[in-house]
């Protein structure tokens, strides 16, 4: 019994050290205009894009670190690997929305489309940008 307890914490803290461990993945880029990403506005600018592959979540923080953003995201698979990473926006008229998130070499991260987009989606027609990261 008492040896079961033991092996129990043990798993538990190799766990909880293994989560911890992980490093967020981060790709900074360079965006030449505004956009949405989840209910945040963010002006253009160098962003760093800090995403959490346990939890999904996206921190998306400017060189100046005046404007931020949190956003949940899901994961999905590339069809191709590359080494480059970038962030894919969805263009409606003259709003973007920041709609995925490609690491190097590695899943990607999905956003969920806001009210917002849906509502620009409906009244215009979509353009996909991409934004190339720097190493």
């Amino acid at each position: 019994m008492k040896s079961q307890l033991i092996r129990n914490i043990s798993v538990a803290l190799l766990s909880a050290a293994y989560m911890f461990g992980q490093e967020p993945r981060r790709v900074t880029v360079q965006v030449p205009f505004g956009f949405h990403a989840g209910a945040a506005t963010l002006p253009a600018g160098q962003y760093t894009v800090a995403t959490e592959l346990r939890s999904g979540l996206v921190k998306l923080s400017s060189a100046d670190f005046k404007s931020n953003a949190l956003v949940l995201s899901r994961a999905i698979t590339p069809k191709t690997t590359s080494d480059e990473g970038k962030l894919i926006f969805n263009r409606y008229g003259n709003e973007y929305f920041l709609s995925r998130i490609w690491a190097y070499g590695v899943d990607g991260r999905e956003l969920p489309k806001t009210k917002l987009e849906k509502e620009s989606a409906a009244n215009a027609s979509r353009t996909l940008e991409s934004v190339m990261a720097r190493k």
